[in-house]
């Protein structure tokens, strides 16, 4: 009697779904590609959260060897030349100036995971990022010249070198439309191949480390820091008061980190910008911790991470409009060159310089791969898909993300902020004059 009550439940729940479906796909995609209507909030955020969804399926079907990005971003590519409005962000009711500021909430959470130890230790991350930047630029700039044109060869060098700024930076002084529309497709395409080689490599990576822990090389003490194999003891003493946890809650959570992020702001003018908001706010997270201001995995307990990651992962897809086939089939065979260039530059210079620091060559080419993986957020959701695909419980998922997603974070923050803008800037001065 029970199973059959359940089956009938079950029939019943299996029909009510389709009934969903069919209704979105009537009245969220067919009418609005045949133009009867135009697309809502409501629908317009289901669509993106849905493509998102079908991303991170692959990516655990395949575990991990299709990153959910890779796959998420080809179907908001799709998206675009059939149906999608050019401002589906927007018509989702997420405003335009709302992902900037998520994202420097974000960073700071980021860094109140990070203890000042870590940074310190991170230093090695940081030769290797700035080695594989400059194997970008002294690759592009040398043999790209020479096989596709100086000025192709300027323009792009910066943004496959990781930042959204430096791209609209390349734009504002390209001496033609089309050279204007490549300096943004190298961008946003560039995570094409940067997406899946940083996946092998991490995956790789992670392999070796689990090897090693698992044949009890490698040992972890869940109550504390783990960092390049050793255990570090947490600091409890405070410089600042601390309020007592029966008050804390959900805004005196978010109160404390959106402080940390407008104080970010004023710091990126009172330095003119040539320390870039996120980088403060990803000290001043760390700080915070440190000194007791604001709690670590800050984002989790107010109970937001969920939403503010996902707003964040839709403005990131969504920047793929500008990029129509028409676009593609020119920019072909210069986008073919300068990624194959780009790839050979990191490895060239950042897997040698990782090596004598004492990476592994996969660790130090997912490193380098910052630079066309494009920075956080892929830094964060590469390092922490490969983590959930190869670890068998959380002490596993724990030791792979605390081994891996400093160093990709580090890489993202030095290649995708300051450092790209601060090579944007000398190209510009060059070459553009």
């Amino acid at each position: 009697m029970d199973k059959q009550t359940n089956l009938k439940k079950h029939l019943i729940g299996y029909l009510l779904l389709a009934v969903m479906i069919v209704s979105f796909l009537y009245f969220g995609v067919y009418q609005v590609a045949t133009g009867q209507v135009k697309m809502d909030t409501q629908t317009a955020f289901l669509t993106m959260l849905f493509l998102l969804i079908v991303g991170e399926f692959f990516s655990l079907a395949t575990k991990a060897f299709v990153p959910s990005m890779f796959i998420t971003a080809i179907l908001f590519v799709v998206g675009f030349w059939t149906y999608f409005p050019q401002d589906i962000l927007q018509l989702g009711g997420i405003a335009s100036n709302l992902p900037t500021f998520l994202v420097m909430i974000m960073v700071v959470h980021l860094g109140t995971m990070l203890n000042i130890r870590e940074l310190i230790d991170q230093w090695k991350t940081v030769v290797v990022t700035l080695a594989g930047m400059l194997g970008v630029l002294v690759v592009i700039l040398t043999a790209g010249s020479f096989l596709i044109g100086s000025e192709i060869a300027a323009i792009a060098a910066p943004p496959l070198t990781g930042g959204f700024v430096a791209a609209m930076m390349m734009q504002s002084v390209a001496p033609t439309e089309e050279l204007a529309i490549l300096a943004m497709a190298v961008y946003v395409l560039q995570g094409f191949a940067g997406y899946p080689l940083t996946s092998l490599c991490l995956k790789k990576e992670g392999k070796t480390v689990l090897k090693a822990y698992r044949d009890g090389k490698m040992n972890f003490d869940k109550s504390a820091s783990f960092i390049g194999g050793k255990a570090v003891e947490t600091k409890k003493s405070y410089i600042f008061p601390q309020m007592p946890e029966s008050f804390k809650s959900d805004f005196t959570h978010l109160f404390f980190i959106v402080t940390l992020t407008v104080m970010a702001g004023y710091l990126d003018k009172l330095t003119m910008g040539y320390v870039s908001k996120f980088v403060w706010a990803l000290l001043l997270g760390v700080f915070g911790t440190a000194l007791g201001f604001i709690d670590k995995n800050v984002l989790v307990r107010s109970r937001s991470m969920g939403f503010v990651y996902t707003v964040i992962m839709m403005f990131v897809f969504a920047q793929l409009k500008s990029v129509t086939p028409e676009t593609l089939v020119q920019l072909l065979k210069s986008f073919a060159v300068l990624i194959v260039l780009a790839v050979m530059g990191v490895a060239a210079f950042s897997i040698p310089v990782g090596k004598k620091l004492g990476l592994s060559a996969a660790m130090s080419f997912a490193i380098g791969l910052g630079t066309l993986a494009g920075g956080f957020p892929a830094s964060y959701t590469l390092s922490v898909e490969a983590a959930k695909v190869l670890s068998d419980n959380d002490e596993e998922y724990k030791i792979l993300e605390e081994h891996m997603l400093p160093k990709t974070l580090v890489s993202g923050f030095v290649s995708a902020t300051s450092g790209s803008v601060l090579i944007a800037g000398l190209v510009m001065a060059i070459f553009f004059k």
